[in-house]
């Protein structure tokens, strides 16, 4: 489409939707606004703007306010322009290269569609938008809520369900944009909308226009993200190769390897991670060593991590795969679901980043970091959303950089976008999109319901150590730390004479001396201990009852051999001492 007479100005200000003041060649000039939208981003002052100067001498105003320079781009930003193009285009075939007809506004049960196309095939349906928000290259349709917009797509999914072809056509009136997206912020109920009319067979385009002071022609497809996650992936991918932490399991992410990080690092922060990491990996390189290793080994090695089915599941996985899969880890997310201890979350990181395939790694830190983006207030603790969320993620996963996505969602939510405190969101590659930072309610996502109140219980430690070792028993092979050795534990806060009486008629010990110890806490995820403890001297010469399950080991013992839970740290440092 071509514009007649146009004319340069300089923008001044907008008292209403309909004119503006303009300088042109130095006089002040009313000019009519073909765009009843705010373009508040557009019409800055002193803004380059380009007029179109009207043939009607009865006109109130002379010309016609069209197109405005905004940095290194014109963007057109008359109203009707995105129908005129568009339709100069269809009949060229531009969309439908065997077009047979071409009918703007027709009615289509109560509302009127911008156009009725016909081709030998199909009877179509098009809704045209016209796009002139930008952000750092990003458009986004509305810039204000639009009631009739939502009718408009309602229509076409009744549309498409009565056998029509139905597409949604946004022409963004400017050239060279990354990409275009639903603006959630002005009207999420929109951006729900083109997420249902898609699902319902409604085809969702955008072409970016060639744009010139005196014309609009329609020039090449722009991709269409429809989630707010699709359209930050490449600004989270940029500020992911700038800042990534160095991590010993991302030198070399071969399955067995992410496996196992992943595992550790569940309830764990990365620094107390890498230690362990590397020690497990001297130990068991592969998953061969891992299916062979003896339990006592297994739960040394892991002594510390906590949550010590984790490493009993990690050895019956390795043993499934050298069984079934020829000692050789599946890479497809349903094979490594069927793996004990490994879940959805952990099934998405091996496959996407050991592997390259676009599978969804969702845990808290993803959760958190996708409320805040789309000012999500669901529970996510509910299983629901949960399972909504990483379908969502895996919509927006990048064909070519599936484990990198991954890892850089991982990585904003340790390291930017913080559980606990404050976010940095001045160093965050999403804060001209973030919802909760824009709107200043960080702190109020994410949603989750109250759990609850873990449940206490009372304990005694005892150190009952003769001149070089001390007592220790191993727990149930069931239960919490199962398999563990530990000091000996009893129920309750007892007195000396509590522990004195225990020892004489249940163990058989003689006692030398009894002091107390510092308390201690450990919390569990359902429950704490509340600790008090003794320290016991006993006679090394006395003999302890036959049935007793004590055994007395020495320190160098207690530090390579026997796994001791990290409840009893500072019990056992006091032994070690």
């Amino acid at each position: 489409m071509h514009y007649d007479n146009i004319k340069e100005g300089r923008f001044e200000s907008r008292p209403n939707r309909f004119i503006a003041y303009v300088t042109i060649d130095g006089r002040r000039e009313k000019v009519h606004v073909k765009n009843t939208g705010r373009c508040r981003e557009l019409l800055t002052e002193n803004a380059l703007v380009y007029l179109s100067k009207s043939n009607n001498p009865l006109r109130s105003t002379s010309y016609d306010l069209v197109a405005v320079q905004k940095s290194h781009r014109i963007i057109n930003m008359d109203s009707q322009s995105p129908n005129k193009a568009v339709e100069e285009w269809l009949k060229a075939g531009g969309l439908f290269p065997d077009v047979k007809l071409v009918r703007p506004e027709m009615t289509y049960h109560s509302s009127r569609l911008d156009f009725y196309v016909e081709t030998p095939e199909d009877k179509i349906f098009i809704e045209v938008k016209g796009v002139t928000l930008e952000q750092e290259d990003v458009v986004l349709f509305p810039d204000a809520p639009s009631e009739r917009a939502l009718k408009h797509i309602n229509e076409l999914i009744e549309a498409a369900g009565e056998g029509y072809k139905a597409y949604v056509l946004f022409v963004i009136q400017m050239e060279k944009v990354k990409c275009f997206t639903p603006n959630r912020k002005t009207q999420p109920e929109f951006a729900t909308a083109l997420l249902r009319a898609k699902q319902a067979g409604v085809k969702i385009l955008a072409f970016d226009c060639k744009v010139t002071p005196d014309s609009m022609v329609i020039h090449e497809p722009v991709p269409v993200r429809l989630s707010l996650l699709e359209a930050v992936a490449e600004p989270l991918l940029k500020w992911y190769d700038l800042v990534k932490r160095i991590l010993p399991w991302r030198g070399e992410p071969t399955p067995y390897r992410v496996w196992v990080s992943e595992i550790m690092l569940q309830q764990t922060r990365v620094e107390a991670v890498k230690p362990y990491y590397d020690r497990f990996m001297r130990a068991l390189p592969d998953i061969s060593h891992l299916a062979q290793a003896e339990e006592d080994e297994l739960l040394k090695l892991w002594e510390g991590l906590g949550y010590y089915n984790r490493v009993r599941n990690l050895k019956k996985a390795a043993q499934i795969i050298m069984e079934e899969y020829g000692g050789v880890m599946p890479s497809e997310y349903e094979e490594l679901l069927r793996l004990p201890g490994i879940g959805s979350y952990t099934a998405g990181a091996i496959s996407s980043i050991a592997c390259g395939k676009r599978e969804p790694a969702v845990d808290g830190n993803v959760l958190r970091i996708l409320a805040r983006l789309e000012g999500d207030e669901r529970d996510i603790s509910s299983q629901s959303v949960r399972t909504q969320v990483e379908e969502k993620v895996r919509q927006a996963i990048p064909k070519q950089r599936p484990g990198d996505f991954n890892q850089a969602l991982m990585e904003l939510g340790a390291t930017v976008c913080i559980p606990t405190g404050a976010p940095h969101c001045g160093e965050c590659p999403w804060k001209g999109f973030c919802i909760a930072h824009l709107t200043d309610r960080e702190l109020d996502y994410p949603y989750k319901a109250k759990k609850k109140p873990r449940t206490v219980e009372e304990k005694t430690v005892l150190i009952i150590r003769d001149e070089s070792r001390a007592a220790l028993r191993q727990r149930p092979k069931k239960g919490l730390l199962a398999g563990m050795y530990e000091f000996p534990c009893l129920e309750g806060h007892l007195s000396e004479e509590e522990v004195l009486d225990y020892l004489r008629e249940k163990e058989g010990l003689l006692v030398l001396k009894i002091e107390a110890l510092q308390r201690s806490k450990h919390i569990f995820t359902h429950k704490e201990w509340h600790m008090i403890g003794y320290a016991v001297k006993v006679d090394e010469l006395a003999e302890k009852r036959k049935d007793s399950d004590l055994i007395f080991v020495e320190r160098q013992e207690a530090r390579e051999r026997y796994p001791i839970p990290s409840a009893y740290h500072a019990y056992l440092q006091n032994f070690l001492s």
